[in-house]
Protein backbone atom coordinates (compact mmCIF):
# COMPACT_ATOMS: atom_id res chain seq x y z
CA UNK A 1 0.00 0.00 0.00
CA UNK A 2 1.32 3.62 -0.88
CA UNK A 3 2.33 6.03 1.55
CA UNK A 4 0.35 8.65 2.88
CA UNK A 5 2.98 11.09 1.37
CA UNK A 6 2.53 10.00 -1.72
CA UNK A 7 -0.85 10.31 -1.75
CA UNK A 8 -0.31 14.22 -0.71
CA UNK A 9 2.08 13.64 -3.88
CA UNK A 10 -0.85 12.45 -6.26
CA UNK A 11 -3.15 15.51 -4.70
CA UNK A 12 -5.07 12.67 -3.12
CA UNK A 13 -4.64 13.89 0.33
CA UNK A 14 -4.36 18.24 0.87
CA UNK A 15 -2.38 19.49 4.10
CA UNK A 16 -4.41 22.39 5.79
CA UNK A 17 -5.18 23.33 9.39
CA UNK A 18 -5.88 20.77 12.04
CA UNK A 19 -9.71 20.80 12.31
CA UNK A 20 -10.93 19.46 15.64
CA UNK A 21 -14.42 20.76 15.13
CA UNK A 22 -14.78 18.69 11.76
CA UNK A 23 -13.24 15.34 13.48
CA UNK A 24 -15.33 15.59 16.33
CA UNK A 25 -18.37 15.82 13.41
CA UNK A 26 -16.97 13.08 11.38
CA UNK A 27 -16.43 10.67 14.35
CA UNK A 28 -20.00 11.58 15.97
CA UNK A 29 -21.40 10.91 12.22
CA UNK A 30 -19.90 7.62 12.61
CA UNK A 31 -21.15 6.35 15.56
CA UNK A 32 -24.38 7.66 14.60
CA UNK A 33 -24.59 5.65 11.40
CA UNK A 34 -23.42 2.20 12.72
CA UNK A 35 -26.20 2.77 15.34
CA UNK A 36 -28.53 3.37 12.67
CA UNK A 37 -27.55 0.23 11.08
CA UNK A 38 -27.81 -1.75 14.05
CA UNK A 39 -31.55 -0.53 14.22
CA UNK A 40 -32.54 -2.08 11.05
CA UNK A 41 -33.00 -5.98 10.91
CA UNK A 42 -30.57 -7.33 7.72
CA UNK A 43 -32.47 -9.30 5.07
CA UNK A 44 -30.65 -10.51 1.75
CA UNK A 45 -32.39 -7.23 0.43
CA UNK A 46 -30.96 -5.27 2.23
CA UNK A 47 -27.53 -6.74 3.26
CA UNK A 48 -25.21 -4.21 1.03
CA UNK A 49 -26.96 -1.31 1.32
CA UNK A 50 -26.00 -1.73 5.38
CA UNK A 51 -22.11 -3.21 4.61
CA UNK A 52 -21.83 0.55 2.39
CA UNK A 53 -23.16 1.95 5.83
CA UNK A 54 -20.97 -0.24 8.09
CA UNK A 55 -17.66 0.73 5.36
CA UNK A 56 -18.63 4.74 5.47
CA UNK A 57 -18.92 4.14 9.41
CA UNK A 58 -15.65 2.93 10.07
CA UNK A 59 -13.96 5.25 7.05
CA UNK A 60 -15.39 8.05 8.89
CA UNK A 61 -13.99 7.23 12.19
CA UNK A 62 -10.84 6.80 10.96
CA UNK A 63 -10.67 10.43 8.58
CA UNK A 64 -11.59 12.04 12.10
CA UNK A 65 -8.29 11.56 12.75
CA UNK A 66 -7.17 12.69 9.65
CA UNK A 67 -8.74 15.81 10.50
CA UNK A 68 -7.21 16.21 13.58
CA UNK A 69 -3.82 16.44 11.57
CA UNK A 70 -5.19 18.83 8.89
CA UNK A 71 -5.40 16.18 6.26
CA UNK A 72 -8.07 16.32 3.59
CA UNK A 73 -8.44 12.79 2.10
CA UNK A 74 -9.92 12.45 -1.76
CA UNK A 75 -8.90 8.66 -2.03
CA UNK A 76 -10.48 6.02 0.70
CA UNK A 77 -7.05 4.12 -0.26
CA UNK A 78 -5.18 7.22 1.59
CA UNK A 79 -7.69 7.11 4.76
CA UNK A 80 -7.05 3.53 5.23
CA UNK A 81 -2.84 4.00 4.54
CA UNK A 82 -3.28 6.63 7.02
CA UNK A 83 -4.87 4.10 9.59
CA UNK A 84 -2.11 1.63 9.32
CA UNK A 85 0.45 4.51 9.34
CA UNK A 86 -0.66 5.73 12.44
CA UNK A 87 -1.14 2.12 13.52
CA UNK A 88 -4.98 2.94 14.60
CA UNK A 89 -5.82 -0.25 12.76
CA UNK A 90 -3.13 -3.40 12.90
CA UNK A 91 -1.93 -4.86 9.81
CA UNK A 92 -4.83 -7.75 9.75
CA UNK A 93 -7.37 -4.38 10.56
CA UNK A 94 -5.99 -2.34 7.59
CA UNK A 95 -6.13 -5.75 5.37
CA UNK A 96 -9.69 -6.36 6.43
CA UNK A 97 -11.15 -2.57 5.36
CA UNK A 98 -9.48 -2.91 2.23
CA UNK A 99 -11.36 -5.56 1.82
CA UNK A 100 -14.26 -4.04 2.51
CA UNK A 101 -13.45 -0.80 0.79
CA UNK A 102 -13.40 -3.49 -2.84
CA UNK A 103 -16.75 -4.81 -1.54
CA UNK A 104 -18.11 -1.53 -1.30
CA UNK A 105 -16.72 -0.31 -4.35
CA UNK A 106 -18.07 -3.61 -6.30
CA UNK A 107 -21.71 -2.73 -4.45
CA UNK A 108 -21.45 0.71 -5.24
CA UNK A 109 -20.46 0.52 -9.37
CA UNK A 110 -20.80 -3.17 -10.30
CA UNK A 111 -24.17 -3.69 -8.70
CA UNK A 112 -22.57 -6.81 -6.58
CA UNK A 113 -24.31 -8.31 -3.43
CA UNK A 114 -22.92 -9.05 -0.10
CA UNK A 115 -24.65 -12.02 2.37
CA UNK A 116 -26.50 -11.10 5.89
CA UNK A 117 -23.76 -13.03 7.09
CA UNK A 118 -20.87 -10.83 5.63
CA UNK A 119 -22.76 -7.89 7.10
CA UNK A 120 -22.76 -9.16 10.51
CA UNK A 121 -19.55 -10.07 10.51
CA UNK A 122 -18.51 -6.17 9.01
CA UNK A 123 -20.51 -4.61 11.77
CA UNK A 124 -19.03 -6.69 14.55
CA UNK A 125 -15.83 -5.84 13.16
CA UNK A 126 -16.79 -1.78 12.54
CA UNK A 127 -18.25 -2.13 16.68
CA UNK A 128 -15.02 -3.64 18.46
CA UNK A 129 -12.81 -1.14 15.89
CA UNK A 130 -15.01 2.05 16.30
CA UNK A 131 -15.40 1.55 20.33
CA UNK A 132 -11.43 1.24 20.56
CA UNK A 133 -10.67 4.47 18.10
CA UNK A 134 -13.01 6.34 20.55
CA UNK A 135 -10.81 6.23 23.44
CA UNK A 136 -7.70 6.99 21.14
CA UNK A 137 -9.85 10.39 19.75
CA UNK A 138 -10.71 11.10 22.79
CA UNK A 139 -7.35 11.22 24.11
CA UNK A 140 -6.10 12.55 21.22
CA UNK A 141 -8.53 15.56 21.95
CA UNK A 142 -7.39 16.88 25.48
Amino acid sequence: MKTVEAFVNEGKVRRGSRDPAEARSLFSQSEQRLADVKMIRLTELNAPFRFEDVYEALRESVQAFMALEGLKPYSHEAVIAFAGERRLLTEPEVARLDRYREIRNDIAYRGEKTTVQETRDALTFAEDVIKRLRQAFDLRLK
